[in-house]
């Protein structure tokens, strides 16, 4: 009749661990696994000022000839400055649209954005189709953070017939950001198509096709890049990152090797690649990879927590225990949260290593340096509960108890300790304790149940004696 109480207190108990990755979040023991591989976003450069207009773009009025020569001169030592001087003495109207470009670029040159602004759309009042002006109006709101009106001008630019790579790849990018994948992708093989060579567009393609989930296509993509260039690392990498999404874990496994081969030995990149060789079986190489990342960095212990979880996931407690032994070289550097926080590891590796002493041991440690390491605790006492030391595990619950976030844990620790015990009045007392104050635990009436069972069996038996 107990055992589904003890399964529910097992499966509580269990729950009560998830507290080793990051602050309070892991588990040896938990099933799931996520992989992480670091891979650069896309990025957008911009380009520097390019120069005055062309009059193809727009037509310098003949009365300006004489002094468009003049500025150009001016403009080919420097003196932009000057340049605009000159353009401030006459009025907007006086000026022709490609005159007054030139001063709206002169503005953007000069980082006086608010001023390029009003004399861009001045031109484009006049001459809205002028492709040149709505690219250079489009990157001025990037440089001022405008997105939504860097889009709608670049788009402008390619609807009035803009044929220039770096139009289509700025359009490319911010409809990526701001709509999703599927409006990127053909910008970004239009920008490709006239730029093959640019690694800004390749890159802005791929995450393109990765997003709208075409792996086939950006499998295919990055097979051509990596065929031009079989030395990017940052390629190898995307093509790791690829292959998780697509499950097949030996290509991304031999992708990140040659990634981490190349020098890209990133920390999320040497972590997955370990996890992904525990899971294939390739032990040795894993047990390497996880001992070069923590030779190279400061002690960490969410990552030695993370690298023990999955130790502990294949039953490798002796190579756990190894990496402990590493990983206490860097002891000191830590304050002394994090020091029980290892101490309660070793705690749990050498119970499992059926070395209870040691085990006993750095319990005690752990408890020393942080006395309110709720987890501890609770592992204490249910490592003191096996050994039979029921009065140091009763303690030891006791203590969690007083924890906020451990009192669940440590009233039904002790309700089974007492049912180890035989003891059933005071199993029964910390059974509804625990369900008056945690209602969600529901299964818990057919337990409580069971138990006022036992006890008014034992009272008739012991009347009828």
């Amino acid at each position: 009749m107990m055992r589904p109480l003890k399964e529910q207190l097992f499966r509580l108990s269990i729950m009560s661990c998830f507290f080793y990755v990051g602050v309070a979040s892991d588990n040896l023991y938990a099933e799931q696994m996520e992989f992480t591989i670091e891979v650069d976003k896309p990025v957008f450069v911009l380009p520097q000022f390019t120069g005055p207009y062309q009059e193809r773009e727009a037509s310098i009025a003949p009365e300006e000839y004489e002094t468009a020569e003049r500025l150009r001169l001016l403009l080919e030592s420097g003196k932009k400055e000057e340049v605009i001087n000159e353009l401030q003495a006459f009025y907007d109207l006086e000026l022709s649209p490609a005159m007054l470009a030139l001063k709206a670029q002169l503005y953007f040159a000069l980082k006086k954005y608010d001023e390029a602004e009003k004399n861009y759309l001045a031109v484009l009042a006049r001459q809205p189709q002028l492709t040149r002006v709505h690219s250079d109006l489009g990157q001025l709101y990037l440089v001022k953070g405008d997105h939504q009106k860097a889009r709608k001008h670049f788009a402008l630019a390619v609807s009035y017939g803009s044929n220039e790579a770096l139009v289509h790849g700025q359009l490319a990018y911010l409809n990526l950001t701001l709509f999703g994948a599927f409006s990127a992708i053909s910008e970004y093989q239009q920008a490709m198509a006239l730029e093959p060579e640019n690694p800004q567009w390749q890159q802005g393609l791929l995450t393109a096709l990765s997003q709208a989930k075409m792996y086939e296509a950006a499998s295919a993509l990055i097979r051509e890049m990596l065929g031009r260039d079989p030395e990017s690392s940052e390629m190898w990498l995307n093509q790791a990152a690829l292959a998780l999404k697509m499950d097949n874990r030996l290509l991304a496994l031999s992708s990140l090797e040659m990634a981490i081969l190349l020098g890209n030995d990133k920390e999320n990149n040497l972590r997955t690649a370990a996890q992904l060789h525990l899971q294939l079986n390739s032990y040795d190489r894993a047990l390497s990879l996880l001992e070069q990342h923590l030779s190279k960095t400061t002690l960490n212990m969410e990552t030695l927590n993370q690298y023990l979880h999955w130790l502990g996931q294949v039953e490798m407690w002796g190579q756990a225990n190894e990496l402990l032994d590493k990983a206490q070289q860097q002891l000191n550097t830590m304050n002394d949260e994090n020091q029980s926080l290892f101490y309660h590891q070793r705690a749990r590796v050498s119970n499992a290593l059926n070395n209870f002493g040691n085990a006993d041991q750095f319990f005690a440690r752990a408890l020393d340096k942080n006395p309110v390491n709720g987890d501890a605790l609770l592992d204490y006492a249910r490592f003191c509960a096996e050994q039979k030391r029921h009065v140091k595990a009763e303690l030891l619950y006791v203590r969690a108890e007083a924890i906020k976030s451990k009192e669940k844990q440590a009233l039904l620790g002790k309700a089974q300790l007492y049912l180890d015990m035989q003891d059933f009045e005071s199993a029964l007392i910390h059974l509804k304790s625990a369900y008056n104050k945690f209602p969600e635990l529901y299964d818990l009436k057919d337990n409580i149940e069971s138990v006022q069972n036992i006890i008014r069996s034992n009272k008739q038996l012991t009347e009828k004696l």
